[in-house]
This record gives C-alpha cells, structure tokens and sequence, in this order.
C-alpha cells in the first residue's frame, strides 16, 4: 500500500514537472522569455509557487532544461536532413546547404528571444546552458564528418585536421549568430552567413576546385 502511494505520488509529481514545462513553453513562445515570470506560469497550470520549486530551481533552470532538450531534437533533424543531401554533391555545397539549414532554424525555429537568453546563461554559468554551445554536440560532429569527407576526396585542402577546421567553422558561426543579435532586426542573418562561409571554403578548397 504504501509503495502504491509512493509510486502514485512520484507519477502525479512527473505529470506536473511535464505540465510546467509544456505550459512554459508554450507562453514563451507567445509572449516572449522576458515576458513571462515564473507567476505567469504556476497560475496558468493551477499550482502553488512552491510546487515550481520543487521541480526547477528558477525560471533560468527552467529554460536550460527546455533548450537542452531542443537542442537535441534540432541536432536529430540536421542529421535527417544531411541524409536527404545528394551524396555525391560537392562537399563545399553540402556544407553551405547545412549552414543555410541551421541559420533557417535559429531565426525561425529558436528564435532572437531564445538566442538572446542562451547567450545571456552561458555568460552567467547557468546550468545546462552550454549544451548548445558545446564541442559535443552531434551537429558539430557532423560538421567535422563532412570535413573528413572534403579531405579524403580531395576537395579540401587538410591545412589543420579535420576537427580543428571544423571548430573554426563553428566559431564563425557563433560570431554571426552574435552578430544577428546585437544588430537585430537589422541584420539579414542567412544572406550574411552564406556569404562569410562561401569565402571561409575558400580558403580550405583544393586548387582544381576553385
């Protein structure tokens, strides 16, 4: 009996973690990070303050959790979709198709709001949010995979191994994505990118390739 109400108590308090978390996503989607407190979201799913902490320990842990487990999901679809490119496509091209692929998420999928709080946790250490940023990340490995590839067909010149191309890659990236947001909205964010990464291939491309 008393394991039944254990077990009862541990469901009802993972179906309200779930509710919180469905319910905070979908106010911030409508309203905007800064918009929405944590009030905001206790009254919506009908619990006491408290109940929240109990589950999160603040509306920045809150986010964490929510991105880390986005980032996860959009790094699963950029793998689906590499897999949709034409194998035998140059590599420079099927680089420059997954940068316009994530510069489609980030500003229409994720968001400023949501880019703009991420940067605002990474600088203030909150838990979990170097999970997007992260040289872990499966998109990064994939990255550094279609390098490898460049390489071994011989369209890429392996002027630094293939990992260390790919970070480079990665931090011009994360400068334009700085970039869009410190300029936004008056940035054009996938036109500027494309370009930055047509000369940054350049540069590795072999010479019959140019």
């Amino acid at each position: 009996m008393k394991k039944e109400k254990l077990t009862r108590r541990k469901e009802q308090g993972e179906a309200t973690k779930k509710k919180i978390y469905e319910t905070a996503q979908q106010l911030f989607a409508e309203h905007g990070i800064d918009s929405v407190s944590i009030h905001d979201i206790v009254t919506a799913v009908g619990i006491a303050r408290g109940t929240f902490y109990v589950h999160f320990e603040s509306k920045n842990a809150l986010i964490s959790s929510l991105i880390s487990d986005y980032t996860n999901k959009v790094d699963m679809d950029y793998e689906a979709y590499i897999k949709t490119l034409p194998p035998d496509a140059p590599v420079a091209e099927l680089l420059v198709a997954v940068v316009g692929k994530i510069c489609d998420v980030i500003e229409h999928a994720v968001g400023y709001d949501m880019i703009k709080n991420l940067y605002n946790m990474q600088l203030t250490s909150v838990p979990h949010a170097q999970d997007a940023s992260g040289y872990n990340r499966a998109l990064y490995h994939l990255i550094e995979m279609i390098i490898e590839k460049g390489i071994a067909r011989g369209e890429f010149r392996a002027l630094l191994p293939a990992k260390a191309l790919s970070k480079h890659l990665v931090l011009a990236l994360r400068g334009l994505t700085y970039e869009w947001c410190i300029r936004y909205p008056d940035f054009d964010f996938k036109k500027q990118t494309l370009e930055h990464f047509e000369l940054l291939l350049e540069g590795i491309k072999a010479k019959e390739q140019k």
